[in-house]
């Protein structure tokens, strides 16, 4: 009897042993959550689900930002402009290379602020390259004694043969008298006679009556005939020899020097002075 009971605890001892020895000296719950957390441990690098799940966001949100955009358009034209002028480079990536617009680096902050300076000295040059460019006189000529003459073309309203001129009494022998143009009574002033250098003959083919408008007045000047109709230069223009002009030297402007010819530049409004002042042109 007792030999049965020593064999038996022995027997007990030996599975306490076993179970110790298999087990680690752990419960068998201990066991299993061992495992588990082993296995998410090596499933996942030593990181939890969440973290890797950021990790991979941020992962590709850096890589879309590495990557550079198409224009801003989208139109197939401005795509193929840049793919042309070499602007264009394929995306790194998997699968297919779309292209994507190269950027060039941000300026320097010193090469921004020294854009507007090379703007404005840009543009200034082109003002004064337009100034120079309309610093010009618009002159309608006419010829004296051989001479041309040219006033402001912008006083003179229209340039009409001779017609029947009605004598005025006791006028200045320089005023030929008046005519009637479309129903307004206009004084014709010989404009040779009126500076000393003879007198226009009427009944000349090339004799014209040049009507100018000076300080809201209309006269008509009677000329050996008209030129033409011409922008001058201002630089051209100088001031009037005294020793080559026959006429009174303040009834001129200037003397414009061409190619070829000299254009004498008349002041219409000093040569009408005492006219004007009488009253003895009509207004319009």
């Amino acid at each position: 009897m007792a030999r049965s009971s020593s064999s038996r605890k022995k027997t007990l001892r030996k599975k306490d042993a076993e179970a110790a020895g298999g087990s680690g000296g752990r419960s068998p719950q201990l066991d299993e959550r061992a495992r588990i957390h082993s296995a998410r441990a090596g499933g996942s690098g030593g990181r939890s689900p969440q973290l890797d799940e950021r990790a991979r966001i941020h992962s590709a949100r850096a890589e879309d930002a590495a990557r550079i955009a198409l224009p801003s358009s989208g139109l197939a034209a401005d795509i193929l402009a840049l793919a042309a002028s070499g602007a264009l480079e394929p995306a790194p990536g998997p699968g297919s290379a779309p292209l994507v617009e190269r950027r060039a680096p941000a300026p320097a902050p010193e090469a921004e602020a020294a854009a507007p300076a090379h703007s404005i000295s840009l543009f200034g040059a082109v003002r004064e390259e337009r100034k120079a460019v309309e610093a010009t006189e618009h002159l309608a000529t006419f010829f004296l004694s051989g001479e041309e003459y040219g006033v402001d073309v912008r006083l003179v309203q229209e340039i009409i043969r001779v017609s029947e001129i009605t004598q005025v009494p006791r006028a200045p022998g320089f005023i030929k008298g008046v005519i009637n143009l479309r129903g307004r009574i206009i004084p014709v002033l010989d404009l040779k006679r009126k500076l000393g250098l003879g007198e226009v003959t009427e009944a000349a083919r090339t004799s014209r009556i040049v009507v100018v408008k000076v300080k809201e007045r209309l006269v008509g000047l009677l000329v050996d005939g008209a030129s033409q109709v011409l922008k001058v230069p201002v630089a051209s223009i100088e001031a009037a020899p005294e020793e080559v002009v026959e006429i009174d030297a303040n009834y001129l402007r200037g003397v414009a020097k061409l190619e070829n010819r000299l254009i004498i530049l008349m002041d219409l409004q000093k040569v009408l002075a005492l006219e004007l002042r009488e009253g003895g042109a009509t207004t319009d």
